[in-house]
């Protein structure tokens, strides 16, 4: 099922499921979003990139849970009572990534994306499809695809010792 509708005007609107990651405003294209769940025990994966979380059992369905602050360069998260995990599939993989609050679902228009700014380190760079002013806001549009990556991403090898 799609999320993009055509207005009277022949502008092409979808929607953005937003959050808070500390001061910070991230959204997902709703469409990819399969749900939003409270925060779960997770079991610990040794050795996983720091990002990773862990992963849990979601009625059948393994997902590795990334703290979305640290793939995006922010101190790491505490979860509380507001964190939400929101759960994409990718090719099959399911993904969840961890948030301080849910915001809101907003309209936006996909092909009105304002580029990722220059001051964006290329390591978190990677991670934004734009930048889109939504709900009186500026909404990082986050691309779930490359967060997958940084889950399946092997850890960096131990060195051994001299």
């Amino acid at each position: 099922m799609s999320n993009i509708a055509s207005s009277g005007s022949d502008r092409i609107s979808a929607l953005l499921a937003s959050f808070a990651i500390g001061d910070s405003f991230y959204g997902l294209d709703a469409s990819a979003v399969q749900e939003v769940i409270r925060v779960p025990a997770m079991t610990r994966v040794p050795h996983a990139p720091a990002a990773v979380l862990g992963v849990i059992n979601l009625r059948g369905r393994i997902v590795t849970i990334l703290d979305a602050a640290v793939v995006l360069g922010h101190l790491k998260s505490v979860p509380c009572r507001d964190s939400r995990i929101f759960v994409v599939e990718n090719r099959g993989e399911f993904l969840g990534l961890l948030v301080d609050k849910v915001a809101e679902v907003v309209e936006y228009d996909p092909s009105a994306a304002n580029p990722v700014p220059a001051n964006v380190p290329r390591e978190q760079g990677c991670f934004y499809k734009g930048i889109h002013v939504a709900g009186g806001r500026a909404i990082a549009l986050l691309n779930p695809e490359q967060m997958l990556e940084v889950a399946s991403a092997s850890p960096p090898q131990p060195r051994a010792a001299a």
